[in-house]
Formats: structure tokens, sequence, C-alpha cells
């Protein structure tokens, strides 16, 4: 029996390469690991119809931790736990963004809306993604689950305008990836990774030290911290290198498979 009986994952700068795909050998690390018997659990700052893609091309059965862990839901939908954004932060920082052409992705129910772009084909989009002219007109739909707000004057603006007017009411999650541009999530001041790993792990089962965690962003350190095996990309910023345990190679190099090949099979 391996020690660790566990890999959650982030998506975007770690499990994807820089192309957004999922390389040949991390898939066959990933196999190899399931059929050892390990759970592979995604976690991601992605909505749940976005990361649900991913797990199908793998065809993971286990819970999916989605928008920065203000949801976990199963492949079919099954809802693991859901903390709503506050709905009067969400209608002013959303409206706000709508009236200064922000970059923005609103997760509202089980559609994500999406600022218009050249060439977008709205019938080709992916996992319940959606164009609005204005993202705010939708928030009365259902609850609101994730704001994320991309382009660093945008989200310097969050950090100054609406961080200090919510402290307590929502969290924020700055990110400043490495040769990407920053953005910061919006959620339930209870949302993130590690709460919601912990949740996920409980269910399933599994102890926190027989769990791998592996992460590149700010995003990521609460989950790399609580797990028994916190492992950083390099192409992770400095603080998160830092707080981890391990470094594996890039998302570039097969990171993932690397850890697993090494500390799991």
């Amino acid at each position: 029996m391996p020690k660790y009986r566990l890999i959650a994952l982030d998506l975007d700068g770690t499990l994807l390469n820089s192309s957004m795909k999922v390389s040949e050998r991390n898939t066959e690390a990933l196999r190899s690991a399931a059929a050892a018997g390990a759970h592979v659990v995604l976690a991601t700052s992605r909505w749940f119809g976005l990361a649900k893609r991913t797990a199908d091309r793998l065809g993971l059965d286990t819970p999916i931790i989605c928008s920065n862990g203000a949801e976990a839901r199963y492949p079919d939908g099954r809802e693991v736990f859901h903390l709503p954004l506050d709905a009067e932060a969400a209608r002013e920082i959303v409206t706000w963004g709508d009236d200064h052409g922000w970059e923005m992705f609103t997760t509202v129910g089980t559609s994500t809306y999406m600022n218009p772009r050249p060439g977008i084909i709205p019938e080709k989009l992916p996992g319940g993604l959606k164009v609005a002219e204005r993202q705010s007109e939708h928030l009365g739909d259902a609850d609101p689950t994730c704001v994320q707000i991309w382009q660093e004057a945008s989200v310097r603006e969050v950090g100054e305008r609406f961080a200090p007017k919510y402290d307590g009411r929502v969290r924020f999650s700055f990110n400043e990836p490495v040769g990407q541009p920053h953005y910061v999530v919006i959620t339930h001041p209870d949302s993130e990774k590690a709460k919601g790993l912990a949740t996920v792990c409980q269910s399933l089962g599994v102890p926190a030290e027989e769990v791998i965690a592996m992460g590149d962003s700010e995003s990521d350190l609460a989950m790399l911290s609580w797990s028994g095996l916190g492992i950083a990309m390099r192409n992770s910023p400095d603080i998160v290198r830092k707080e981890a345990l391990t470094i594996a190679p890039s998302n570039d190099e097969d990171g993932v498979a690397w850890a697993i090949e090494r500390f799991l099979l």
C-alpha cells in the first residue's frame, strides 16, 4: 500500500501545460495512479463545466473542487458543497466591471458569463460558458458562485476599491502567475481549496497525511500546507515555491508525472 492515497491537482500552470492540454506522460501517470488505488482530485479556480472536461478526458469519478473551493461536484453533477458569493458584493463589483470594460468571468448557477470577444462563436463555447454584454444582468438568475477578474490594473483596483469594503464578507484571492496576467478570484469567505479538499478527503476517508497536493499559484498555498506532501511547480512564483516541501519540474516538463512516479507509484 503506497504512503499516499490521494493526489489533488490544480489545473492551469500545474496539470495543464502552456498549450492548455494534459500531456501524454501526465495522462499515463494519472491512469497508473488510479490503477494503483489512488484518488485523483482536481482543485481549480475554473468553473465546474470547464473543469469537468478535463475530468472526463481522464476518466475521473472523484469530486471536482472548482471555483477556488466555492463548490465541489462529482463529474455527474452531484453536489458535495456550494458556498454562494454575497449577492450585494457580486452585484456591485460586476456592475463596476461591466461599466469599466474589465475582463471578467462570472459564475451564476450552472452558467459562467464572459465578455464578448472578436471571433467567438457562442454555440461552440465549452462547459456552460456564455457571452454577455453585461454580466451583471444575469446575477438574479441564481446564486452567484464566483467572479474572476483579470489584468493587473483591474486586479489592483479590486484590491483598492472593494477588498477593504467587503473584508470578512468576501474572499479575494489575488494571484500573480509567472508569465501570465494577474487575476483575482472573488468568492464566499469560507471558500478555499484547502477547506474544499479537507471536505472531499473526509468523504473519501483519506487523512491529510496521505494526501499529495500540487499547485503553482497563491490560491494553492493553503492546500499545499494542509496536505501531507505539498508540491509546487517550478513555474510557480517565489512565494509559492518557498512554502512547498518539494519543487517539481514545470507544467511544461510533466511535473505531475514526475511527482506521481517519485512519490505515489
